[in-house]
């Protein structure tokens, strides 16, 4: 086979890839993800610390005379959530329009599906979590469905994706396993993983 028709081989596969995947995920929406973990993470601790009991004893019905309540935790949670998709949408929006391409298309809308309803599963069993006062878990539960979530999606973008699912499931299992460093687990995955990869992916397909 002759150079040309490997070229040729090579064009139709990226043109036939790039109808088919999300391209367009950019790295400073992991490196902003990561930032918000990290921070999230930073403030329980000072929270828990700061406190006669950690987050584990919290329930929304007794939560106990400590430096923080469940609500306030709740509350945290919610908080870091929107602020990361947030930011993760904008800084992945601005990269597609700079590409002069559309975001929602049918590939953005199937991997939107397929990405959200482990995180809806999750967000479920940690109000369950809250209920029965199993606050321990719902870190553990965090990451195992969000590493569950990207999984679900790998297909659809970029092939990194796959090895961040993979630790983030590893992590989320390993949370579940060592109770005790639960919110260390979690800072490493939702704050470490995505700064690295963020910063990998920046490096590969931002500059």
């Amino acid at each position: 086979m002759t150079n040309k028709a490997i070229e040729d081989l090579n064009q139709i596969k990226s043109i036939m890839e790039r109808s088919t995947k999300f391209l367009s995920l950019s790295g400073w929406s992991g490196i902003w993800v990561g930032l918000c973990g990290l921070l999230a993470a930073s403030v329980l601790y000072y929270w828990q610390t700061s406190s006669t009991y950690s987050y584990e004893n919290l329930t929304l019905e007794d939560p106990y005379q400590t430096a923080y309540t469940a609500e306030m935790l709740l509350v945290l949670a919610i908080a870091t959530f929107v602020i990361a998709v947030v930011g993760g949408f904008y800084f992945t929006i601005r990269k597609t329009r700079k590409q002069g391409k559309s975001f929602l298309n049918q590939v953005t809308k199937r991997l939107l599906v397929r990405f959200s309803i482990p995180l809806i599963i999750a967000g479920i069993l940690c109000l369950i979590l809250y209920k029965y006062h199993l606050l321990q878990l719902a870190l553990p539960t965090t990451l195992l469905f969000y590493g569950l979530a990207l999984f679900s999606v790998q297909e659809d973008t970029v092939k990194e994706v796959k090895t961040i699912a993979a630790l983030e499931i590893v992590l989320g299992l390993l949370a579940f396993y060592f109770l005790d460093y639960t919110l260390l687990l979690w800072a490493i995955g939702f704050g470490l993983v995505h700064l690295l990869y963020g910063i990998i992916l920046w490096n590969k397909y931002d500059k």
